[in-house]
């Protein structure tokens, strides 16, 4: 099979070679497409119940203990992020800190929600384009 390809602005017949390597290039997986969501598409992934939650445990109290005041802190850590984000990236290790960690402070409504939130299958509607 005989193809062409242009080098340099001229049209030849491709060597073996040539062929080798756009076979190898024609077989290779694409990139994987990034995983970033719209902010509130990611927020859509948490439950009212987990928002309410989550909120509430953003209040600090300052006659708390420095571990209860450390928790509201990273809290609201998490929220000014995401208030930050132009998009969320669900591969990105810190956004998969702070998801789990709400799982880890009983913020969520399940054992395996953070991984739910974090990995289901991003659709068309929640992708960020951007």
């Amino acid at each position: 099979m005989t193809r062409q390809v242009n080098v340099d602005g001229v049209t030849r017949d491709a060597t073996p070679e040539e062929l080798a390597e756009i076979e190898a290039r024609a077989s290779e997986p694409a990139p994987p497409q990034p995983r970033h969501l719209t902010v509130l598409a990611f927020r859509n992934r948490f439950t009212r119940a987990e928002k309410i939650r989550i909120e509430l445990a953003a209040i600090d109290d300052p006659a708390a203990s420095a571990e209860s005041r450390a928790r509201a802190a990273t809290v609201r850590v998490g929220q000014a992020d995401l208030a930050a984000a132009t998009y969320v990236d669900v591969d990105r290790a810190d956004t998969r800190e702070d998801v789990q960690a709400f799982e880890a402070m009983d913020l969520l409504d399940a054992p395996g929600r953070a991984l739910a939130i974090l990995d289901d299958p991003i659709q068309a509607h929640e992708r960020y384009t951007g």
